[in-house]
């Protein structure tokens, strides 16, 4: 169990809370922990009851805690709620959540890929053409960009014609928001070559897949995550090495 430290901040209750979010972050308290007991944080963190108990609630609400009666306070043993929640309140992500979402996107996607380069109809390669000419229309913004991006990645999932990995993709589409978001904010969209530079990022999958060609595609889209995560783990080495 990492130790906790004293807080000393005019909201206590805040600096709690983000230091119980930090060590989820960063995989010092995962899913499924339990926390310590109620006097054993109120000493840690020096702090009292109704503080702790106003952070430990506010995490509540947020689903990264879970109380169970008589048997204390939880790390949600959720993944998925654990991490949407986390990427709704704008956190920065930890090295650790960076891989769990590449490989969980690297098992699905690169074989949707693959299976819808064999599969696709002539309107579902159109439809990927439309969301790639989207994303790099920068007059409509990010929001939107990102929106055509996600949709992107759906429509790539429904033309494998497979409607269990479809569903898996949609389940976790959530996670892909905040996780796109995040890509979106840190990368740029501000100008038209940025926005292009990003639509660019996706073309070399819809090209295999037009070929026909699904071993290019797998790897185009394995290629398209390396590229587009790599500068991310890169700034968290960085951020860590600042701490």
């Amino acid at each position: 169990m990492p130790t906790f430290k004293p807080v000393e901040s005019k909201t206590l209750a805040e600096a709690v809370a983000e230091q119980l979010m930090a060590m989820i972050a960063k995989g010092q308290l995962k899913p499924g922990d339990r926390l310590p007991t109620e006097p054993e944080l109120m000493e840690q963190f020096n702090v009292g009851r109704s503080t702790l108990r106003e952070a430990v609630k506010s995490l509540v609400v947020a689903g990264l805690l879970e109380t169970r009666r008589s048997s204390g306070t939880f790390v949600s043993e959720s993944y998925t709620d654990y991490m949407s929640q986390r990427l709704n309140w704008d956190m920065v992500f930890s090295k650790q959540d960076l891989r769990h979402i590449i490989e969980i996107r690297c098992a699905l996607e690169e074989q949707a890929a693959a299976l819808a380069a064999e599969r696709a109809t002539d309107a579902q390669k159109e439809k990927l053409d439309q969301l790639i000419k989207a994303i790099s229309d920068v007059t409509t913004g990010p929001e939107k960009a990102i929106e055509h991006d996600i949709a992107f990645h759906v429509a790539v999932a429904e033309a494998s014609r497979n409607p269990l990995l479809l569903s898996l993709v949609l389940n976790i589409r959530q996670v892909l928001h905040g996780y796109i978001k995040a890509g979106y904010t840190r990368r740029g969209y501000t100008n038209q070559i940025e926005a292009d530079e990003i639509a660019n990022l996706h073309r070399p999958i819809v090209d295999a897949i037009r070929a026909g060609r699904p071993d290019e595609a797998k790897k185009a889209m394995h290629v398209h995550f390396k590229n587009t995560t790599g500068w991310q783990l890169a700034q968290v080495d960085e951020g860590e090495n600042k701490e």
